[in-house]
């Protein structure tokens, strides 16, 4: 029994370290990373006898797999493992039990056909345990040899224990920084043993004069990113004094603009706007663990998120950052957030005055509305931001978050605008987005009626990836998106133009300043991100820190992630 365990539980951790990683060509260096972790763990097994060693490794073997099929289904939703981050922060997944449920396939019970094995594997040891026979035995030889056995027992236990735990201190001391890689080098389960100790010492570090200086320079350099071309010159100052609306669209993919599946447009609302609009469609989607708690971040305040964990989760009292809401209130604006959905949902309730916002509508503070989805449906939401019009002065700034096209994706007939066959993942997911789209558009009508349209514009960001994330492989069939959310800029009246440089999320807030015409001074060097009206590359950096090739300061994009953690575990934006 102990040896199908271990074999067992080693399976199961390349199994989810192939998930992860999305390739099986590091199975076999898995499968010895994670051997010391598993012997550790079943060592005091080699201690007991019976029913206590069965019961013991019977339960150790349900508790593992049970965190593992937790790990699996998160690197489906999200390429990564479970965080103890996450897990140890109250309200992480409040509201997201359909969304985790939507990843769990029915084969993931097989997880668990071990345990089976090892209930069949003590009934037939039980079957063939006999009593010993009474009498003509050696009272005295019996006891030392009883002595002899536990001795051995004690002995092996330890020996294993000590070569496990010397052996995982050699993985930890010679891993990865990749955290990608780190699941090879650490295995699953070392991965969150690692997790465990960031958890117990998570405060906020006092960064080294080295770190600091390190920390430093890396801004100092980035902060030559973030020139104009000359072609882009004239859109400097484009959008000053206009009311500004970022419109975060929940899982809006870049593929998904312009897609017209049997004849059908699915935002006809955003294609129209795009010959109006600066649309940016090579933009890297760089949230983690964070979801769109990163995607905000990234976007409002310039910062990649952590390795591990949501930033807003972890350190949500930051206030140093350079943020877009401060940024326009120097420049006379003032700035609302909007969210159809629980004000405490992502720490957002905590941290948006942390960024500048004055004012935070959450679903609590709603007129009304019909639940959909996440929240309420994402009419109500603009609904609510005509509303906030007649209470904040221009100029304003309305940061509107949108929950309808969250995962996953179920959308009432009486509200599906599409005629689509079947009922997969992307048809789903489309049918909430031409729902959001068309909402949008009543929105745009609302604000020309007011005689408001002329002097708005909007900024449309997705947050991160829709079905190419959360989607199994066989129901995905809108194709293409390599990564991409979009980032347009919309001017009713302009003349539309694209710009093909490629980027991330995180390059966001020094575009739309420099389209506002905010002095570079004030943001340039307290920013990760880059101007992609630059005559150079933004920060094409995928999340897991893959440098997309070409793209220029590569070695600073490939210390980007390290830097953030750095920034900000100590805090270094608040700056004395």
């Amino acid at each position: 029994m102990l040896a199908l365990v271990v074999t067992a539980l080693v399976a199961k951790s390349v199994l989810v370290s192939v998930a992860v990683l999305e390739q099986d060509r590091y199975a076999a260096l898995v499968a010895l990373s994670a051997l010391p972790l598993v012997a550790l763990l079943v060592s005091p097994a080699l201690l007991m006898r019976g029913r206590t060693r069965t019961a013991y490794l019977v339960g150790a073997d349900l508790v593992v797999t049970t965190l593992l099929l937790a790990d699996l289904v998160n690197a489906r939703a999200f390429g990564r493992l479970l965080s103890v981050h996450m897990m140890a922060a109250a309200g992480s997944f409040d509201g997201l039990g359909s969304s985790v449920l939507a990843m769990v396939r029915w084969h993931d019970v097989l997880l668990y056909v071990d345990l089976l094995a090892a209930a069949g594997l003590a009934v037939l040891a039980r079957r063939r345990t006999r009593p010993s026979p009474s009498g003509g035995g050696d009272g005295f030889v019996d006891r030392v040899r009883d002595l002899r056995r536990r001795s051995t027992r004690v002995r092996t236990a330890v020996v294993v224990a000590v070569v496990a735990v010397l052996s995982f201190g050699t993985q930890v001391v010679t891993q990865t920084s990749d955290p990608g890689m780190r699941v090879v080098s650490l295995s699953p389960l070392g991965t969150h043993l690692h997790q465990v100790y960031d958890e117990l010492v998570d405060t906020h570090q006092e960064l080294t004069p080295a770190q600091r200086e390190r920390v430093g320079d890396w801004f100092a350099r980035n902060a030559a990113y973030q020139g104009v071309a000359p072609e882009h010159e004239d859109l400097v100052g484009l959008l000053a004094g206009r009311d500004l609306y970022l419109v975060q669209v929940e899982s809006l993919e870049q593929v998904v603009l312009g897609a017209a599946p049997f004849g059908q447009e699915v935002t006809p609302t955003l294609n129209r706007w795009r010959s109006e609009s600066v649309v940016f469609d090579h933009v890297l989607a760089q949230t983690r663990d964070g979801s769109s708690s990163d995607g905000e971040l990234l976007m409002l305040a310039g910062v990649y998120p952590l390795e591990s964990g949501a930033t807003v989760l972890r350190f949500p009292d930051n206030q140093g950052y350079t943020t877009l809401p401060r940024l326009l209130a120097g420049e006379g604006y003032r700035s609302v957030a909007l969210h159809g959905d629980a004000g405490s949902f992502w720490n957002r309730d905590r941290v948006f005055p942390h960024l500048g916002y004055e004012r935070y509508v959450a679903e609590e503070q709603f007129a009304g509305g019909t639940p959909l989805g996440l929240g309420l449906a994402d009419a109500d939401l603009f609904d609510q931001t005509l509303r906030e019009l007649d209470r904040v002065p221009r100029p304003r700034f309305l940061h509107l978050i949108t929950t309808t096209s969250h995962t996953p994706w179920e959308l009432p007939a009486r509200l599906r605008g599409l005629d689509l066959p079947g009922d997969d993942a992307t048809s789903r997911y489309l049918q909430t987005l031409h729902y959001t789209d068309g909402a949008l558009g009543d929105f745009e009508r609302a604000l020309a009626e007011r005689g408001l349209l002329q002097r708005s514009a909007f900024v449309v960001v997705g947050d991160h990836e829709g079905p190419q994330k959360y989607a199994p492989v066989d129901e995905r069939w809108l194709t293409g998106n390599a990564g991409r959310v979009p980032f347009m800029v919309h001017v009713p009246g302009m003349t539309g133009r694209t710009v093909s440089t490629p980027g991330g999320q995180v390059d966001v807030l020094p575009t739309v300043a420099q389209l506002m015409g905010v002095p570079s001074e004030r943001w340039a060097g307290s920013v990760m991100g880059r101007s992609l009206l630059a005559g150079h590359t933004g920060s094409a950096v995928t999340p897991d820190g893959r440098v997309r090739p070409g793209a220029d300061g590569a070695g600073l994009l490939e210390e980007a992630y390290e830097i953030a953690d750095l920034a900000v575990s100590g805090d270094w934006f608040l700056r004395p």
